[in-house]
């Protein structure tokens, strides 16, 4: 197991590493990890305004299915309250977060769920938000506020409550 935690650790140093020793890169990652989110938080009330001034019968799986998802991830993350990367591993996340709950990723979540309920309205836009949620995951992972697993669970929630 110390191997494996160590195998881990080093995967994040280096990363973070790489990151830091690139400004510009650094800048832009922060940029992203700080507001790809936002692009989702958008995205969403948009998709929920055009289903009722159309009086669509999806907008209840609009609303339905991303509740239900963040609801589940939030209890998840509260019953397992495991540590993020930066408190059990020896590096430095690039934005600071607040510790525990990091099991699974809420962003993650939120954003892949959101992205696929885009597709009710459009494949262009689901496309567009397949792609903001995966940068928002990758970015979960990059800053080291998340491990792989957070965020892989968080997909597979997110894909399972589209699939319902």
């Amino acid at each position: 197991m110390k191997k494996e935690g160590d195998k881990l650790e080093k995967f994040y140093q280096t990363i973070l590493t790489y990151i830091r020793k690139r400004p510009l890169l650094e800048k832009i990652l922060l940029w992203v990890v700080k507001y790809s989110p936002y692009i989702t938080m958008a995205i969403y009330p948009c998709i929920i305004i055009y289903l009722l001034i159309i009086q669509s019968p999806l907008l209840i799986k609009v609303l339905y299915k991303p509740l239900g998802a963040f609801l589940v991830v939030t209890i998840i993350r509260k019953l397992v309250n495991r540590p993020r990367p930066y408190e059990t591993l020896n590096i430095e996340p690039l934005v600071s977060h607040k510790k525990g709950e990091s099991f699974p990723s809420r962003h993650a979540v939120s954003s892949v769920i959101i992205g696929l309920v885009c597709f009710y309205v459009s494949p262009i836009l689901g496309i567009f938000g397949v792609i903001v949620a995966t940068i928002v995951c990758l970015s979960r992972i990059i800053a080291g506020v998340h491990y792989i697993s957070d965020v892989l669970t968080a997909i597979a929630i997110a894909v399972l409550f589209y699939m319902i």
